[in-house]
């Protein structure tokens, strides 16, 4: 974590050029644990957004891994591309691309493809709030029986919420619900940004996944907690 810490921090020194309509975010942390027993916990995420006139692009990556002495305990994959267009100040529309793979999760993997309508319902310099609905396919991998899948229509409706308290803290809250035949799958995520120097954050995040159908001996929800350093580039602090 130290050496996580150095490197944010020399980058939130240096500054990182990008040509106009460019930003991202990198995230990053490492816990470790010894004693009585020995874990290690990594996690990263890079998000990129590109925003030319009424186009905006976004994609991500990110990467969760748990090891308890010499044995993984999870380990989790995540990457996906969207692209708005808006054609109104308060209307977009969108296509979007997800997939995740759950080394440990009763649904291994799953990919999604959607198009749909999004509204600004209110925007201002401290609050932000967007609401989604969408429809498309996904398909799953399932843990149990091995290579058994399924492939459906599915319905969407997100929400994506920002709060910024002040100039140096900042509140997100995304929603997703995906609604199949096979499976409905939601997905909520809360994080607080605190500065610690220039571009350079303290990230605190709480993640909740629910599958309402899973394999046996498998829970419905899994939830994930962790404390990260972010590093902001290519646009204003919060």
């Amino acid at each position: 974590m130290k050496r996580i810490a150095t490197a944010l921090i020399l980058m939130s020194g240096s500054g990182v050029a990008l040509a106009d309509g460019w930003s991202g975010d990198v995230t990053a942390g490492l816990i470790m644990t010894s004693g009585n027993s020995e874990t290690t916990t990594s996690n990263g995420k890079l998000k990129l957004a590109y925003v030319t006139g009424s186009w905006e692009h976004s994609s991500y990556l990110s990467f969760t891994q748990a090891r308890d002495e010499e044995e993984t305990t999870a380990e989790r994959y995540t990457a996906g591309y969207k692209v708005d267009f808006s054609f109104t100040d308060t209307d977009y529309i969108y296509f979007a691309a997800d997939w995740q793979k759950d080394l440990f999760a009763s649904v291994r993997e799953r990919t999604v493809e959607t198009v749909g309508y999004g509204r600004r319902i209110f925007n201002t310099d401290a609050h932000q709030l967007d609401l989604e609905a969408g429809a498309g396919a996904r398909q799953n991998e399932y843990a149990e029986p091995p290579d058994s899948r399924s492939d459906d229509f599915v319905g969407t409706a997100g929400l994506d919420y920002a709060w910024t308290i002040s100039p140096t803290s900042k509140f997100t809250q995304t929603l997703l619900a995906e609604y199949g035949e096979s499976n409905t799958y939601t997905e909520s995520v809360s994080q607080l940004k605190l500065s610690i120097v220039g571009n350079l954050f303290a990230a605190l995040a709480f993640t909740a996944r629910h599958n309402s159908v899973v394999s046996e001996g498998n829970e419905k929800t899994d939830t994930e907690t962790s404390i990260n350093l972010s590093y902001e580039f290519g646009k204003a602090n919060p």
